[in-house]
């Protein structure tokens, strides 16, 4: 066991996901969000967002998800960057962001998901059983065609921090032994721990 209070494994995945961006990474931007729903895992992608300086997801308060993560203590966030070679896996908490700060990057997101989020808002909660495609595809047109060029964001668009309180991080080495850390948040600052990858 060791002490370094340089070593912040926030700040190297920033680092990482930066190197993975430059190399054209398609998971640079991605992560898999796990949750428990009825004593059951639930995985799924997400696209992983820097705002203000912190980890964030966004989503729609009507998805399963939000429920999932309103009712836990903790979820689990990994990232996989195969042009570097390397694995974080994070425990955290999460913090609801506040609308002001949803709403503003929601401007920035392309037509298609903000329209999706209005149909989940009026229409459809996310993860609603529909009759067919092309039931949902008409739904969309329907949303789509009324919606303005530049719209608000509904209410139930939502974002959670990631408060992160142990990261680990899975450098692959080839034909050399791993590097397991396991990064630990004690007394305010991070302990690192080498583990037998």
């Amino acid at each position: 066991m060791t002490s370094d209070a340089d070593q912040n494994p926030l700040r190297r995945l920033g680092v990482d996901r930066a190197n993975a961006r430059a190399a054209n990474d398609p998971w640079a931007n991605l992560c898999v969000l796990t949750t428990i729903d009825r004593g059951l895992p639930q995985a799924r992608v997400l696209v992983l967002r820097d705002i203000e300086g912190r980890l964030a997801l966004f989503m729609n308060a009507t998805s399963p998800k939000q429920h999932q993560i309103s009712n836990a203590t903790h979820v689990n966030v990994l990232t996989y960057l195969a042009s570097c070679g390397v694995q974080y896996r994070i425990t955290a908490s999460t913090t609801p962001i506040p609308q002001s700060i949803v709403h503003t990057s929601w401007r920035d997101r392309p037509r298609i998901p903000k329209v999706m989020d209005w149909l989940y808002h009026h229409h459809a909660p996310q993860s609603t059983v529909v009759p067919s495609r092309d039931t949902l595809k008409t739904m969309y047109e329907t949303v789509h065609t009324t919606l303005a060029a530049d719209p608000d964001a509904p209410a139930s668009a939502i974002g959670y921090f990631i408060d992160a309180h142990e990261v680990e991080r899975l450098q692959l080495a080839g034909d050399d032994i791993h590097t397991r850390e396991r990064f630990s948040i004690v007394d305010g600052g991070w302990r690192r721990d080498v583990l037998v990858p």
